[in-house]
């Protein structure tokens, strides 16, 4: 096999494999070994849970808790993988990660059901789901499976921090969605490129690791900086910028297109019908509405019948 392409959604890397020479493995399976035929595809799934990490002789990932040891392989390695003279490690000292073969697994069933990862350009279009949500925004962005993948805890409080929007903060606009994709797509770019963590020095990324500190954190501005439960995960929050503004969904806009027309007919039959003829459909309608209401009316007062002489004639 050889390795076609490299994909990812999240934390969660699949490589296609595919096999080299198709036409001897392509008939039926040999009788004499009863060995079935290699599939032609094959995917490789790695799980990188919460410490993994792939290393290289060249360059070995820091890891917090194993900080100033670059050797290769690394400590925590489980797996390595050679082709030629190219070596390849994945370690997990916190064992939350997997490697899986199986096209058939767990991993392959979660690659499924994963959404599209931040970084790929479909992912503009999956995070307009944001807009009008009731659930807050982190809670929605660290759910794996509901906008995209690959937005983890720290991410989403320094893309909230950027985009000044609270954590908490439901039903966003069109204009916050916006903010959020220029963000994210930002964050990614300059987090994948920048090494041992040296990101620029305004982010929010540098005080929320010290949140059993004594002192008071405040951001490269000066603003405090506290600390909250958001999206069921501590989250780093700057109030003065960051504020959860109650909001009630809006309901859909009723379509008056049909009244338009019917105000419009009604308004250019009036226009035609001359000032005489006028006179007379106010007349009537005035005249059918106090009929009307005399039948809706709860007792009906019989009218008065006063006779006159002619009447008076007759009957004699």
């Amino acid at each position: 096999y050889y390795v076609k392409d490299v994909e990812r959604k999240g934390k969660l890397l699949r490589l296609i494999m595919m096999l080299t020479d198709t036409t001897s493995n392509s008939g039926e399976a040999d009788k004499s070994t009863c060995i079935d035929p290699l599939p032609p595809m094959k995917y490789v799934y790695f799980h990188m849970g919460m410490t993994g990490r792939i290393s290289t002789p060249d360059y070995v990932p820091s890891l917090e808790s194993l900080s100033g040891n670059d050797t290769f392989p690394p400590p925590h390695t489980h797996l390595i993988i050679k082709v030629g003279k190219v070596k390849v490690a994945f370690s997990d000292p916190r064992r939350f990660g997997a490697v899986s073969i199986d096209s058939n697994g767990p991993l392959d069933s979660q690659w499924n059901t994963f959404a599209t990862d931040a970084l790929d350009p479909d992912s503009s279009l999956a995070l307009d789901g944001l807009i009008g949500h009731r659930k807050g925004v982190k809670a929605l962005l660290l759910d794996q499976r509901a906008i995209v993948s690959g937005v983890g805890n720290w991410i989403a409080d320094e893309l909230c921090y950027q985009a000044r929007i609270h954590p908490d903060q439901a039903y966003l606009t069109n204009d916050e969605v916006k903010l959020l994709k220029f963000h994210l797509d930002n964050i990614l770019k300059i987090g994948i490129d920048a090494k041992d963590n040296d990101f620029p020095k305004d982010w929010i990324f540098h005080r929320r690791w010290s949140k059993n500190s004594k002192t008071q954190m405040k951001d490269r501005d000066g603003n405090t900086v506290l600390f909250i439960q958001s999206g069921g995960r501590s989250s780093a929050i700057v109030p003065s910028l960051q504020k959860n503004q109650k909001r009630k969904r809006k309901k859909p806009e009723s379509d008056n297109s049909n009244d338009d027309v019917k105000n419009t007919n009604t308004t250019a039959i009036t226009k035609s019908i001359p000032k005489k003829e006028k006179a007379l459909v106010k007349k009537r309608t005035r005249t059918s509405s106090g009929k009307q209401q005399n039948k809706n009316s709860k007792k009906e007062v019989p009218p008065l019948r006063i006779p006159t002489r002619r009447s008076k004639r007759l009957t004699k």
